[in-house]
């Protein structure tokens, strides 16, 4: 598959067959992640990985615990679906990389979301699936979700990505046309 049909047929997936990613497959979206662009070169990202689903079962236990406690209002509508004892957040994947910033600045964080996207784009290349788990971050960036895993207490959770073989694809959803602004002339700034 070529990079462009990786960006044009990368979509969330949730449904996965009971497959493991081989060590091959993760190393070689890791190994895509690292290539993303950083500002200043500085590389800011360290990369946990969480294999099997009965350690993603716990870890979706606790944080849908906790999304539930700290509910946005934003978000009252997912109630039911969080509460549901079948609906795990990881959606039955197998594997469980998280991007995590080293550093404590804004930029880094930016740079993970660059790498976030290349894992992605790199796995959906090699015919799997992934899906950005928002609903996960919440817990994974405190004291106890960090300490679970053995993520240091200076790093941001920035990415959790599920990776894994997808029972399929879902279908291209319609995209908007980009707004473009151009400007032929800039007005001189007054200081």
């Amino acid at each position: 598959m070529e990079l462009t049909e990786a960006i044009y047929e990368r979509r969330a997936v949730r449904d996965y067959i009971d497959e493991p990613v081989s060590d091959a497959e993760l190393n070689a979206a890791i190994d895509a992640a690292v290539q993303a662009p950083s500002g200043m070169n500085r590389q800011p990202w360290s990369f946990v990985v969480v294999s099997g689903r009965q350690a993603l079962e716990r870890l979706s236990t606790e944080a849908k615990a906790h999304l539930l406690k700290s509910l946005d209002p934003g978000l009252i509508g997912a109630r039911d679906h969080l509460t549901a004892a079948d609906f795990n957040i990881f959606y039955n994947a197998p594997t469980l990389v998280l991007v995590c910033a080293t550093a404590p600045d804004p930029m880094a964080v930016k740079d993970c979301c660059l790498a976030a996207q290349n894992l992605m784009l790199a796995a959906r290349e090699r015919g799997l699936g992934t899906c950005w788990i928002g609903f996960a971050e919440g817990w994974l960036n405190t004291p106890q979700g960090k300490a679970a895993l053995g993520v240091p207490e200076s790093c941001t959770i920035v990415a959790p990505i599920i990776l894994g073989h997808a029972r399929a694809f879902p279908e291209a959803t319609p995209r908007r046309r980009a707004q473009v602004l151009k400007v032929k002339e800039v007005a001189e700034a007054t200081v």
